[in-house]
């Protein structure tokens, strides 16, 4: 029996059906709630919910240790399900309702919880793209009181010592990313790190988001993910539109890349090729430092997946 359930911050509501005659319940989300809910549900029973933030992490979890079967699904793939359907009615039961029909019509991929230290290197790294990012913004807001009339002293001094104590934080943050990485995957990391132009950062980066490579199972999977894979817009003889990469997945790892592909195309033997042919072939220079990103990305994925080091000849 599938079990739909669509999880909020404190109650989550259940829909499945039986002989054909659909039951819906709304539980508290607590321990009590879940206990609720695993009784009242046979043990058979397939649970599908929808990834939501950290939200259903706990859930997820004490189903699973209970024994139970639980699909954890991209919340843009229910949200596509359900304009496939033409639905006009957003509640929750609603959306419990339309999780248990995708659950129904769909081959479901059986959700099991990552291992201690990869869950402590998400929550890390979930916390350093926060603290980026409210660096960035501190950074803006600094750049536009500096055009104020008369930049008051008092703000710029705030500003200054909060820009600091981010900073601070960051470089923490960045310490306790490495200490995890090379106590856990020391291996995984020194291989990474032996590609010409893959600095620490990036083989921390790939590391987090790959689950120690554990999540990727072919490397266009991974493309796919950092949103380096190409896009074409075409269509007929009328639509010729501009081909460009998909930048759906990891914005951060993308940036990483990005950067590491200016040294790689001198320093990396197989990107420095690429760069030959290409500008030869007269293409832009952005769209060269993609491809040599795309080529780094494949190089990565090939060192971790065949525990091997970097060289030129099996580049």
């Amino acid at each position: 029996m599938i079990i739909g359930i669509d999880v909020s911050k404190s109650s989550f509501d259940s829909a499945w059906a039986v002989s054909g005659k659909a039951s819906h319940k709304v539980y508290d989300y607590s321990d009590k709630g879940i206990a609720k809910l695993l009784s009242d549900t046979p043990a058979t029973s397939h649970y599908v919910m929808e990834a939501t933030g950290v939200y259903h992490s706990k859930l997820a979890l004490t189903l699973h240790e209970a024994g139970r079967v639980v699909t954890v699904v991209n919340p843009l793939v229910i949200k596509r399900f359900c304009q496939m359907q033409l639905t006009r009615v957003k509640s929750d039961k609603a959306d419990a309702e339309k999780i248990r029909q995708y659950g129904e019509q769909s081959n479901l991929t059986v959700w099991k919880p990552s291992a201690d230290e990869i869950d402590a290197l998400r929550q890390a790294h979930g916390w350093l793209d926060d603290l980026i990012r409210d660096r960035t913004r501190l950074l803006n807001r600094q750049e536009a009181h500096q055009h104020q009339a008369k930049p008051n002293n008092f703000v710029t001094r705030q500003m200054r010592g909060a820009y600091t104590r981010l900073t601070n934080q960051i470089v923490l943050c960045e310490g306790q990313l490495s200490v995890i990485v090379k106590k856990c995957f020391p291996e995984l990391y020194e291989h990474l790190v032996s590609i010409p132009s893959i600095g620490k950062k990036t083989a921390i980066e790939l590391i987090v988001i790959t689950e120690a490579f554990s999540k990727f199972a072919e490397v266009k999977g991974l493309t796919a993910y950092t949103g380096i894979s190409p896009t074409t817009y075409s269509s007929g003889s009328s639509i010729k539109g501009k081909g460009a990469i998909a930048k759906m997945g990891n914005g951060r790892i993308r940036q990483l890349l990005y950067l590491c592909s200016l040294t790689a195309m001198r320093s990396n033997k197989d990107c420095k090729a690429l760069y030959e042919r290409m500008k030869e072939a007269g293409k832009p220079g952005k769209v060269i430092q993609v491809a040599i990103a795309h080529k780094l990305l494949r190089q990565a994925f090939a060192v971790a997946t065949k525990g091997v080091y970097y060289t030129e000849k099996t580049a």
